[in-house]
């Protein structure tokens, strides 16, 4: 029970064993006995008012008075609001929205990249252009404008942006046609009595047809027409018509790259288009024959027909072309000589260069000398390096040797192997060359110089009067080494002849006659 000191009304918590017993307060040290008087009545519940406590008073109060009043004002709301627009955007929303833009805008690059006439794609007609890029707008709007729900305006926009992109695009990069013309393109005027055309004109015409000369009539209308050569290839697979044209791009010295068409009724036919040419189309047909047969040449419509013999498209056995140890290693390796494409020539040129010749060494030898004018200079490079294998003296191949060496002097990329070689089989000639290159560079041509022995007094003597110091200095070397007693008088008649020489000059020419006599 709780009890209440009377004098200072604090509380304590008690036993009922203290009822009728004195006790002392621990807060003020008065006595009084324990009485129901001095008992708490416990209360679990109490009211607003009904419990006063004197102690209380201790306590501020609040004052409601003068208190401002407070004003309130109704909120409205739209009742129709989309939780779709007003909220953040959706994920999927978002994916549907990047999905769209990302593939309008594949298709846009793709045909930047390979849509134009020398692009991968460019077999690809016209409406399917249009039909592709149409489906691709259609369906990239689609989710860009479900993916913009809460800005509707600006989706529609970029809609309209990308359709009007895509369909453009086939306006400029129109495809190539890929059939033969649907109309038939008459060249020559004439008719008979009846007014009915001749045979031949007939003839031509359905020639033409089939062949689908509208690209060459075209072509013909954009460049100069000795610039213009179409080739018509019959029996010639895709795969077979893109080495072709590769052949015969690198072959006219890369001026513009081909456009071939698929023609016939199975696509087993094809029309490769060269322009801006500087070969004639009788060069041209002549590197035709090295994968067909020509059927005609018509200078007039600027066109070849050439038959494609599959015998000369054989393909080579992968591994015993590249197997020096294999019985059939050089008969693989000439029939690579002998194919119309460079890159397949490189590879069996540079292998044979590194193998040791055996029963077709001669057949070889010869198809090597063959490739060798009308070659590139990387090309004509390696043959020469395979031909110091595979050459013997009396092959013959010196003077052809000689004349691509020659060439590739004018474009200054003349190699020491080339010129070994000449040295080698004694070609005449290549002194001067060498002498030239010599003069350009001493110290890098120095050790082939030395390969011609008494041969480069012959060269040397005649110039040394003239020559820098440096070059004296690398001279007097080489005719130390080389040199003979007709070497040693002529130095010693132009040591008496020059007395004004430079010191250094002369001390150079000392020692090579001091070499010399000491050599002898």
């Amino acid at each position: 029970m709780r009890i209440q000191c009377p004098e200072c009304s604090q509380r304590f918590d008690v036993t009922d064993d203290f009822l009728g017993k004195t006790v002392e307060c621990g807060s003020c040290d008065g006595r009084f006995k324990v009485t129901m008087e001095v008992c708490v009545a416990e209360k679990t519940k109490f009211y607003p008012g009904e419990k006063r406590d004197s102690n209380l008073d201790m306590f501020g109060r609040n004052s409601s008075e003068g208190a401002a009043p407070v004003g309130f004002t109704q909120a409205h709301y739209q009742a129709d609001v989309n939780p779709a627009v007003v909220g953040p955007p959706r994920p999927r929303r978002t994916v549907a929205m990047i999905v769209g833009i990302a593939l309008m805008s594949l298709i846009v690059i793709v045909f930047l990249l390979a849509g134009g006439k020398e692009g991968t794609m460019r077999d690809m007609v016209t409406m399917n252009r249009f039909i592709l890029c149409g489906f691709s707008a259609l369906v990239g709007s689609v989710l860009v404008i479900y993916g913009t729900a809460h800005n509707r305006k600006l989706g529609i926009l970029l809609a309209l942006v990308f359709t009007v992109i895509l369909l453009g695009i086939p306006v400029m990069f129109p495809g190539n046609p890929t059939s033969s013309s649907k109309v038939p393109i008459v060249l020559v005027d004439g008719a008979d009595a009846t007014g009915t055309p001749k045979d031949s004109e007939r003839k031509l015409d359905d020639y033409l047809f089939k062949i689908g000369y509208e690209p060459i009539n075209d072509a013909l209308a954009t460049y100069p027409a000795e610039t213009v050569v179409a080739i018509y290839l019959r029996n010639a697979p895709e795969t077979i018509r893109g080495k072709i044209a590769s052949y015969l791009y690198n072959a006219t010295d890369k001026i513009s790259r081909e456009t071939i068409y698929k023609r016939g009724d199975s696509g087993g036919d094809g029309l490769i288009l060269l322009v801006k040419q500087k070969r004639s189309i009788d060069e041209i047909a002549a590197l035709c024959s090295k994968f067909g047969r020509i059927e005609k040449i018509d200078k007039k419509l600027r066109l070849i027909d050439v038959a494609v013999e599959s015998s000369k498209m054989d393909t080579l056995d992968k591994y015993k072309v590249l197997d020096p140890e294999s019985l059939d290693f050089e008969a693989q390796n000439l029939k690579a000589l002998k194919s119309f494409d460079q890159k397949q020539q490189m590879n069996a040129v540079k292998r044979l260069a590194g193998a040791k010749p055996r029963a077709l060494r001669d057949d070889i030898t010869q198809q090597l000398i063959t490739m060798l004018p009308t070659s590139k200079v990387d090309l004509q490079l390696e043959i020469i390096n395979a031909l110091k294998t595979w050459a013997l003296p009396e092959s013959g191949a010196g003077p052809a040797v000689l004349d691509a060496v020659r060439q590739i002097h004018l474009e200054g990329r003349v190699s020491k192997t080339a010129m070994e070689f000449l040295i080698t089989h004694q070609v005449d000639g290549c002194e001067v060359i060498l002498f030239d290159l010599w003069n350009k560079a001493p110290v890098f041509w120095a050790d082939v110089m030395l390969q011609l022995g008494a041969g480069a007094e012959v060269i040397l003597l005649p110039q040394i009067k003239e020559m820098d110091v440096a070059h004296v200095v690398a001279a007097s070397d080489i005719l130390g080494k080389t040199g003979t007693k007709v070497c040693v008088t002529f130095l010693e008649e132009a040591m008496l002849e020059m007395p004004e020489m430079d010191e250094q000059k002369q001390n150079s020419l000392q020692a090579a006659i001091d070499e010399i006599k000491k050599r002898l």
